[in-house]
């Protein structure tokens, strides 16, 4: 009676087998057809699970998997949507560069990633302890200074002699202006003489100055400083080529 009953099991045990392995090569078969369908084979497959591999999981969403590669742009989005902030604002024309303002100036010290090594593309994933802080901030202090003094040293070289070209520049700007003649300068006194004092404390243009008409006396003299101190350094490299420079139009 036993006999007959483990014979049985066995039996029924070969057909849930055989059941499986047909199943098995069913299964096979589509898998094939979907991999000719779409022009694969398993080597394509291994690949795509290595690249799924290979994916960052976000820390804002578990559920997005970025690779390495773009992860920093995602973690930047994802990050906004994590604190409310919509895609609408994302979307907004960004602002001209003002790097035009910071380039050739010595007091502002510019940091890429090359130098740092990578560890600014870090540190908005991973946390620094104190010590890893206070290292990387006297690091980045000593490169700064070093930078720095080295900027300054070229301005220096490159306007040692400076003041020599602004007297040069000076005695030509008196020699285009002209001094006033004693009889001018009388002329003028007695003019202004002659004027009753209640039109000279309500003339505004003389009284009262804007801050725009201020400025706008400040710019023009400066430029003109600056054509005078153009006008030196042509005559500098070229002297057979020189000519006088042109008349302001404040002084005809």
């Amino acid at each position: 009676m036993s006999n007959s009953n483990s014979e049985g099991y066995s039996q029924c045990r070969l057909n849930q087998i055989k059941a499986y392995e047909t199943k098995l090569n069913e299964y096979d078969k589509q898998f094939e057809n979907l991999l000719n369908e779409l022009s694969w084979d398993l080597e394509n497959v291994k690949i795509q699970q290595q690249r799924v591999n290979a994916l960052v999981n976000c820390p804002f969403n578990p559920a997005h998997k970025i690779p390495s590669k773009s992860f920093e742009r995602h973690y930047r989005k994802c990050e906004l949507k994590f604190h409310g902030i919509h895609n609408e604002l994302g979307k907004r024309k960004q602002l001209p560069s003002s790097n035009f303002f910071y380039q050739n100036t010595s007091s502002v010290i510019s940091l890429n990633k090359e130098i740092k090594g990578g560890s600014l593309s870090n540190n908005n994933v991973r946390s620094l302890t104190v010590d890893q802080r206070l290292q990387e901030y006297e690091c980045e202090i000593e490169m700064s200074n070093q930078i720095r003094e080295q900027l300054q040293q070229e301005k220096q070289d490159l306007y040692q002699n400076f003041d020599q070209v602004w007297e040069a520049v000076q005695k030509m700007k008196e020699m285009n202006q002209g001094q006033k003649s004693r009889e001018e300068l009388l002329a003028e006194q007695r003019d202004y003489k002659r004027r009753r004092k209640s039109y000279r404390a309500k003339n505004i243009k003389i009284t009262q100055r804007t801050p725009t008409q201020i400025h706008k006396d400040l710019i023009e003299a400066y430029m003109e400083d600056f054509k005078l101190l153009t006008q030196f350094e042509m005559n500098k490299q070229d002297p057979k080529e020189a000519t006088s420079p042109p008349n302001s139009s404040r002084y005809p």
